[in-house]
């Protein structure tokens, strides 16, 4: 039984993380992988080689029995690749593995290449996800559904709805929890084939300087889990846990000249605990040098939350606090970051998120 949906970015460190997770852990979660977003619009040539290193990756460290979401949200509607719609060109690449496509409103030409691969047979799953973001589902407009997704919907057998509240930090908790509660039983009502309802979102922007300053720490209250608490009081419709993990949902690589990295990066980390994320930072590279982490995840392991042994994840953060092997750097973070939480989210915080 699926218990939580990862919401990642398909890139190394979180395609990297997958494969690190316990089979216990792997089999209570189906993540949704996003397309990643870049500073600079793709071209043909690396949208071509982005897709193929997430197919390798997602066969090494996912592998081809079980079930994942694919989405290129943040990617830009026009390009094509060779006369092929860029989404359609994804979703082959990734034929033989357990994938089930996103669809959306106002995306007309994704969702009709979603319909036409469907019937054409190129796609295996049964199954297509809505994914509907905030001004979406503060309404349930059913015309407006049918005209968008009908062509894609009649072709697969059930629907898992997806609502995606993606930063959290601005919205109203009973507001957002109220329209939720509202358009998941609207829909399941006018759909008799809907598999399963995602809540999700995150309250991590793009930028951490916009809420914690260089060498501080700061403890975040997680409101995609108070919108999914209060919106499971309001209906009897099960609710799946989702979250964006440890990134933000509007986070893209920052393209910078080399000379520049070490005066713009600092080193951060980011830790999951009872509703919360502990944030800290580090001084710029150019400034506090490479050894940061050092102090930051020793730091971290002092605290009473800190959850030694729990996963790969966790125990590396403690074998850097111990000053074992190489430095940590702002790419090694992710995999364990992502880890420890997944395996946190499955273990404690799911069934006690309405809590």
């Amino acid at each position: 039984m699926i218990r939580y949906v990862p919401f990642l970015k398909a890139k190394r460190g979180e395609l990297n993380a997958v494969g690190e997770l316990s089979p216990e852990i792997k089999q209570a979660i189906c993540p949704l992988f996003d397309f990643p977003r870049k500073k600079e619009e793709y071209d043909v040539g690396t949208y071509t080689a982005t897709t193929h290193n997430i197919v390798t990756g997602l066969k090494k460290h996912w592998g081809a029995d079980a079930e994942f979401y694919f989405d290129d949200l943040d990617i830009s509607q026009t390009l094509t690749l060779e006369g092929e719609h860029r989404y359609a060109y994804g979703l082959k690449a990734l034929g033989g593995l357990q994938v089930i496509p996103v669809v959306a409103l106002d995306r007309i030409s994704h969702n009709a290449a979603v319909a036409r691969l469907k019937r054409e047979g190129e796609i295996a799953s049964g199954i297509v996800a809505f994914r509907a973001e905030p001004g979406d589902f503060e309404d349930f407009d059913k015309d407006r559904i049918d005209y968008d997704l009908g062509n894609a919907f009649v072709e697969f057998e059930a629907i898992d709805l997806i609502l995606d509240c993606r930063l959290c930090t601005g919205l109203n908790v009973s507001q957002a929890a109220q329209q939720i509660a509202t358009f998941a039983k609207k829909f399941c009502n006018a759909y008799d084939n809907v598999r399963r309802v995602i809540v999700t979102g995150s309250s991590i922007p793009a930028s951490l300087g916009d809420i914690v300053k260089s060498t501080t720490t700061k403890v975040l209250e997680r409101c995609e889990l108070a919108i999914l608490a209060k919106a499971r009081d309001l209906t009897d419709i099960d609710l799946v846990c989702g979250d964006y993990a440890t990134v933000s949902p509007f986070y893209s690589d920052a393209e910078f000249e080399p000379e520049l990295f070490p005066k713009v990066t600092s080193p951060r980390l980011i830790y999951s605990f009872d509703h919360s994320h502990y944030i800290s930072r580090g001084r710029s590279l150019a400034t506090g040098g490479p050894g940061q982490y050092l102090g930051l995840t020793g730091a971290l392991c002092r605290q009473g939350f800190f959850r030694l042994r729990y996963s790969t994840g966790d125990n590396y953060f403690y074998e850097k606090s111990r000053g074992i092997g190489r430095y940590a750097t702002n790419g090694t973070v992710v995999k364990p970051s992502v880890v420890a939480h997944i395996t946190y989210m499955v273990t404690d915080m799911v069934l006690d998120a309405k809590s």
